[in-house]
């Protein structure tokens, strides 16, 4: 009983099927089909020899590789829009033009990451420092120092910073106004911070330092001034660092590499965001 009903269900469903009609249609030379009982149209692309168009969003880690892929699939009405806030950069290649409506679908993005280096200078920016925590530190960035500029090595400076000695000079003046019946605490400090180099030399410690270090990963050098500063008493000394406007610092480097992008793809840079159908973040 329960055979002959199963067979009059393939039956039924059997000649159903060859009753269904199979409508096809061409949509900009891309069969579909629609395929019931949804009547939902379904594109034959994947079975072409071939996609229509490209649709894909590489990312890069480089700006060599993103800008060697770019010159390869440009075509006219290609551009590259920056993203200064996320320190990203698409290139679109079939986009937009006037009168002309692209599909957008073809992109290759790359996004700047912050280098290690910068990251640990802004870490300990304006940050009181041991004696052996700053030397830590100069030994952690010792490559980076620009010796022309410095006026001295990092080695030098390491040095300095592990065999320092502190003269500590001053005076404390009491100032009185007899006018207001006010007094007035004036500390005069004339320590002076000494180290030996790796000669032996000793040497007052520099005002500030120069560094040649990356602020982008993966991309070249920046020149960077950081002023030194000491504090003293008879009890401890405190280093500190201090850089500069870090954020016109980090907005002068990227303009840097956007430079660097424009002259490598050869495309125009629009500062901006774009977001299309395969332009997920």
């Amino acid at each position: 009983m329960t055979q002959t009903s199963d067979r009059g269900d393939f039956q039924s469903a059997f000649e159903a099927g060859q009753a269904t009609q199979i409508v096809t249609a061409d949509i900009e030379g891309v069969q579909h089909i629609l395929v019931p009982p949804g009547c939902t149209l379904q594109s034959m692309e994947r079975l072409m020899d071939a996609p229509i168009r490209i649709k894909a969003h590489p990312s890069f880690n480089d700006v060599a590789g993103f800008a060697e892929y770019v010159k390869e699939f440009a075509e006219e009405g290609s551009r590259v829009f920056v993203d200064d806030a996320q320190y990203r950069f698409t290139t679109v290649f079939d986009c937009h033009a006037k009168d002309q409506p692209a599909w957008g679908d073809h992109s290759a993005s790359i996004t700047m990451g912050l280098a290690p280096e910068w990251k640990r200078f802004r870490e300990f920016d304006s940050k009181a420092m041991s004696p052996k925590v700053f030397a830590e530190f100069l030994e952690d960035n010792v490559a980076y120092v620009d010796t022309a500029r410095s006026g001295m090595s990092g080695a030098d400076v390491l040095t300095m910073a592990q065999t320092f000695k502190v003269d500590i000079k001053g005076e404390l003046d009491v100032e009185e106004s007899l006018s207001q019946g006010l007094r007035k605490l004036v500390i005069k400090d004339d320590s002076t911070l000494r180290g030996k180099n790796v000669q032996g030399k000793e040497l007052s410690f520099p005002e500030k330092l120069h560094f040649n270090l990356r602020i982008f990963k993966n991309h070249s050098a920046y020149p960077i001034e950081v002023f030194l500063r000491t504090r003293t008493t008879k009890e401890q000394v405190v280093f500190l660092i201090k850089i500069p406007d870090p954020e016109g610092l980090l907005e002068e480097a990227f303009d840097r590499v956007i430079e660097d992008v424009c002259n490598a793809t050869g495309l125009p840079t629009l500062k901006g965001s774009f977001e299309g159908p395969s332009h997920k973040k």
